[in-house]
């Protein structure tokens, strides 16, 4: 080993002499620097590793250059993660610390991410600069991402604009920048020798620089999204954003992408993007602070809708040990609940709510106001009639809802919820009147059916799950949902496919990379590699430029895992995603349970599993996780529908060996939902809202 021959290869230039000869004669490197992973051992300091792996990523030919600098630059590093959230001010920050290395960007995003999953696990977080390894980051990077311009014939990357904009006390705007290749714009020293930066001019319009110095980069970020709505979507995938050139000394430089981002993701979801078409709509928007209600709740169009009615008292036979709870009376008034129907998170009741009533209207957005204006109609009727009955023991509130043209009868449900505005949140319990002219108030309110109660209701017995105390370990996880986000690339996917066709042989393999492959496909495929083997599913394993040779782990646990388990676990991580958000963006009913074991009580021996069953706010919908597309049963999936009383459309077929036009090919001659993992989250998103959309209200127990 090399730690034999040369104890600290990293301190000398005498040592790195020594390094480039032993590389040289023992391992005939030339091209091949990716080699030097053979000789890379735990001797080292955490820092020197670092910088070797930043050799084997790189493969760079010149060791002496880059093993043995004449200083090792590792220090304490900290930058801003960016969340986005659906309200002012649409970004929150949160700084991480963590080791930096120069020279060696991939190495020092991976150690942000790796810091931000320490503290939490479940964060999905995308690098948004031209150092991603992500490919929609590397597209939305200020140097990728393009904008419109009236004055210009051809699409302009944001950071060519933003630069071209500035004006200084000496020089500027630079409209002539606007045609220049990024790579020149940024080695222009106009933007450096004309002194002090002033504003921003861009088409004959002045932008100031204070009081808010990154609202002129947030907005053109923002502004270039929203003309390219495919590249926004992919953000909302995303709950956070990191951008490894944003430093506190090269904000002022470069903007910050991450943030903007985030902006824009949290302004998508409180439906506020028409607020980017200007930039003074944009700074209202999100630099100014909603000025808060005044405690009474009361505005001038709210009274002009309905006089102050004070809320009934509570029932007087409350217990004394419950009396804390009598504040549960300062229910919001009309104009306070006017301003909660207008989060984002209220949408989907609303649309639910209106189709429901037979409320009709040109669109989605039309159809979910008159939902608003009928349940705040209803609302406000039964403060003026004092007709709200109030359960104190169980923090609720109920009354009357109806529509008379449609004959629509319902119950309006107000809930303390600390998550909402104003503490409480709203849903509606639809009645059937079965031909009585006014239907009494229920008493109460039933729950929506879980998945397992679906599956059970279908005559299933339920004889084994898997609960969250049994799952693999948390790095295990996050390795399965690395590699199901790395399985996009179609040589990771020849890769692991190669793996499982000689998984039952022992011995060496050389999986030949092909020709062709991108730069980008060759870092996620290393990066993937070197993550199974850091766990241990590799004996051996050495990355060439050209093919890698391994020799896989004689395990078991290891086989399975390569074999599917992977698939399973990702499958369920991008499932848990989606239900977090309806969970808390939508305070909706949820459940999902996986490896279910169902057994037909009716057929002694006939049993099913199920890789993943959920519910949201009672409608069932199942996912079935397959990592090879060899001797699948297509028609199984299909009949076992019927059985579980569920339609193909809420059946969700993952095969990761599949491409996107094979998936599509499978669904037409089998009418169920199929994707790979490249395409999962769409798919799972637009199974959900439409299934959800076209039944309207929650599926209920008859409990």
């Amino acid at each position: 080993m090399l730690v034999g021959l040369c104890p600290n290869p990293l301190c000398s230039a005498s040592g790195g002499c020594r390094l480039r000869i032993f590389a040289k004669r023992f391992f005939d490197l030339s091209a091949d620097a990716c080699g030097i992973g053979t000789f890379c051992t735990d001797g080292f300091p955490e820092a020197e590793n670092s910088a070797m792996q930043h050799i084997r990523d790189c493969a760079i030919l010149d060791l002496h250059k880059l093993v043995c600098p004449k200083k090792l630059e590792v220090f304490m590093a900290t930058r801003t993660i960016c969340f986005p959230i659906s309200g002012y001010p649409y970004c929150r920050e949160q700084p991480v610390t963590f080791t930096w290395i120069k020279g060696s960007k991939r190495q020092n995003i991976r150690a942000v991410h790796d810091a931000v999953h320490t503290t939490d696990p479940d964060v999905s977080i995308l690098e948004v600069s031209s150092a991603s390894v992500q490919p929609e980051g590397e597209a939305v990077s200020s140097l990728r991402l393009l904008l419109r311009l009236d004055s210009v014939a051809q699409d302009v990357p944001i950071s060519t604009v933003f630069e071209a904009a500035k004006v200084f006390e000496h020089g500027g705007p630079f409209a002539d920048l606007l045609t220049c290749a990024p790579s020149k714009v940024h080695k222009d020293t106009r933007l450096r020798t004309n002194g002090k930066l002033l504003r921003y001019s861009l088409e004959g319009s002045e932008y100031p620089i204070e009081p808010h110095p990154d609202s002129f980069f947030e907005w053109l970020y923002c502004r270039a999204l929203k003309q390219f709505p495919e590249k926004a979507a992919q953000l909302s995938r995303y709950n956070a954003f990191s951008d490894i050139a944003a430093a506190a000394d090269s904000k002022k430089y470069y903007g910050d992408s991450s943030r903007a981002a985030a902006i824009y993701v949290g302004l998508a979801a409180a439906g506020k993007l028409p607020c980017i078409d200007s930039y003074k709509s944009f700074i209202a928007e999100v630099y100014t602070e909603p000025k808060p209600l005044p405690k009474s709740g009361k505005s001038e169009t709210a009274s002009k809708k309905t006089p102050e009615v004070s809320a009934p008292a509570p029932a007087k036979e409350i217990p004394i040990d419950e009396s804390s709870q009598s504040d549960n009376a300062n229910i919001p008034d009309g104009a306070q609940m006017e301003h909660i129907l207008e989060q984002p998170k209220a949408t989907c009741l609303l649309l639910s709510l209106a189709k429901s009533a037979g409320l009709a209207a040109n669109n989605s957005s039309e159809l979910a106001y008159k939902g608003k204006e009928f349940f705040l109609d209803a609302y406000q009727k039964a403060l003026k009639n004092k007709t709200l009955q109030i359960n104190v023991h169980k923090n609720k509130f109920t009354f009357p809802m109806e529509e008379h043209d449609s004959g629509f009868h319902a119950v309006g449900v107000l809930t303390r919820s600390p998550a909402w505005e104003y503490g409480w949140k709203f849903n509606y319990l639809a009645e059937n009147t079965s031909g009585a002219e006014k239907p009494e108030v229920k008493a109460k309110i039933q729950k929506p059916l879980t998945a397992l109660e679906h599956l059970e209701r279908c005559g299933y017995k339920i004889v084994q799950q898997v609960v969250p105390e049994k799952l693999p370990p948390i790095a295990v996880q996050r390795m399965a949902w690395k590699t199901g986000e790395a399985l996009c690339d179609p040589v990771v996917v020849d890769f692991l496919q190669f793996i499982r066709t000689h998984m039952q042989s022992d011995g060496s393999f050389s999986f030949r990379i092909p020709k062709g492959a991108s730069k980008k496909s060759f870092a996620t495929l290393s990066e993937i590699a070197q993550t199974w083997d850091k766990m241990g599913l590799f004996a051996a394993i050495v990355i060439y430029p050209q093919n890698i040779v391994y020799e896989l782990a004689q395990n078991e646990t290891v086989r399975h895992f390569l074999s599917g388990k992977w698939l399973e676990l990702f499958v369920e991580h991008q499932v848990q995603q989606i239900l977090n958000h309806y969970q808390e963006e939508q305070s909706a009913e949820v459940s999902v349970c996986s490896n279910v074991v169902l057994s037909e009580t009716a057929s002694v021996g006939s049993t099913h599993e199920l890789d993943v069953v959920f519910s949201i706010n009672g409608k069932f919908f199942w996912v079935e996780a397959k990592s090879s597309s060899r001797s699948i049963d297509y028609g199984k999936y299909a009949s076992l529908c019927e059985k579980l009383n569920v339609t193909p459309e809420s059946l969700l077929l993952v095969n990761s060996d599949l491409s996107v036009e094979e998936c599509e090919g499978v669904s037409y001659f089998w009418n169920y939902r199929v994707a790979n993992c490249a395409t999962i989250t769409q798919e799972l998103e637009s199974m959900i809202a439409k299934q959800i959309e076209s039944t309207g209200n929650a599926v209920l127990s008859t409990d």
